[in-house]
């Protein structure tokens, strides 16, 4: 008996599944059941089991070629797979595909044709419909087509996605898959297998605040990663929010830091500052009065410590301190006095002597 090659029975079941006008003859087939799971994870690497049961009429050394095509592709092609078949075994299939030719040694009977598609062996994976259009017809002897012989049935098998949710402080966006996120928690239908979440490290809440990653809840430290997903999944992102310290001095310069919020930072500044103009070089100088925020005083020493719930801004405050110039001043006014006084006392001694040399004269 003349064998078709697969190529060739491949596109036979296609130009079948297409449409082949169908007489009614002595010879057929007929597609009496369809088994198998109409509902699998998307994604899954678990190959889809599926049974056809087909009873045929026709002359002993025909053929019985049945398949499953991918009926969703414009272009139906057969899908990926292994087979087997009994009564009688499936010949001709060089290559893992939902196909199987059967040389029947009998005119009339039932073949049980088992398939494994999808999965492992390829075909759809994401979440969706598949629609599968099961194909079978008779070939002579000769490998022609047996006219009326062809028969289908549509079989629909839904690949049900995981659902995965990345929850986000409001205002943080998520790319999942390459796909950008509204702002906030973010749930998506996936495929089982591997997803890809990409977040920001930092986001700006305004001038004095922001955001920064921390961890996510199940330990991994990066924000950008990748996740296999085998159930529906929640992943939060845990975000630490940083407030702004800033330190305001007197002259107007300033320094600031950020600090994790409720954490407790420590500021402080010098007791003494430089003074400018002709008393400072007599000492004068800038002595720290205190810390203020919003013109409230917080504390009158140099160094203390606030809680950063919220950002704040401390300013720092001297006033002119003339305590030293003052005692040098003072200082210098009492030697003066002192010397004055001292020059006061010889010049009367002075003349009393003259005095006294003239009356002995």
């Amino acid at each position: 008996m003349k064998r078709v090659t697969f190529l060739g029975l491949c596109l036979l079941l296609v130009f079948l599944a297409s449409g082949y006008p169908r007489v009614v003859a002595a010879q057929a087939t007929k597609i009496t059941q369809i088994k198998g799971s109409t509902s699998i994870v998307a994604g899954s690497e678990n190959p889809i089991p599926l049974t056809v049961t087909i009873s045929y009429n026709t002359v002993p050394g025909y053929q019985l070629i049945v398949g499953i095509l991918d009926a969703n592709m414009s272009s139906q092609r057969i899908v990926p797979g292994i087979v087997i078949s009994s009564t009688d075994p499936c010949v001709n299939q060089p290559e893992p595909a939902a196909l199987c030719a059967i040389a029947l040694r009998a005119a009339s009977g039932v073949e049980v044709i088992r398939f494994q598609i999808g999965g492992i062996f390829g075909g759809r994976r994401g979440p969706g419909v598949w629609d599968l259009n099961v194909t079978s017809a008779l070939l002579d002897a000769k490998g022609n087509l047996v006219a009326g012989s062809a028969n289908s049935a549509l079989f629909q098998v839904t690949l049900t996605p995981l659902v995965l949710t990345v929850d986000l402080p409001a205002g943080v966006t998520a790319s999942i898959n390459g796909i950008q996120q509204a702002p906030g928690p973010a749930s998506v239908e996936v495929a089982m297998g591997q997803s890809n979440i990409t977040i920001p490290q930092l986001v700006q809440l305004n001038g004095s605040s922001r955001l920064s990653f921390d961890h996510w809840s199940d330990g991994y430290p990066t924000a950008a990663r990748n996740i296999i997903v085998t159930n529906t999944t929640t992943l939060q992102a845990i975000y630490v929010t940083q407030n702004l310290l800033t330190l305001v001095g007197s002259q107007g310069n300033s320094t600031s830091g950020l600090y994790d919020a409720n954490t407790t930072a420590t500021y402080s500044a010098n007791q003494y500052q430089p003074m400018s103009g002709p008393l400072a070089t007599l000492g004068a100088r800038l002595s720290f009065e205190g810390w203020y925020e919003n013109g409230q005083l917080l504390t009158n020493s140099p160094t203390g410590t606030i809680s950063m719930d919220k950002p704040h801004t401390l300013t720092a405050v001297w006033q002119p301190d003339y305590t030293i110039p003052a005692a040098t001043l003072g200082i210098i006014i009492a030697a003066v006095i002192v010397i004055f006084l001292i020059l006061r006392r010889k010049k009367p001694t002075t003349r009393r002597r003259k005095r006294s040399r003239r009356k002995h004269s």
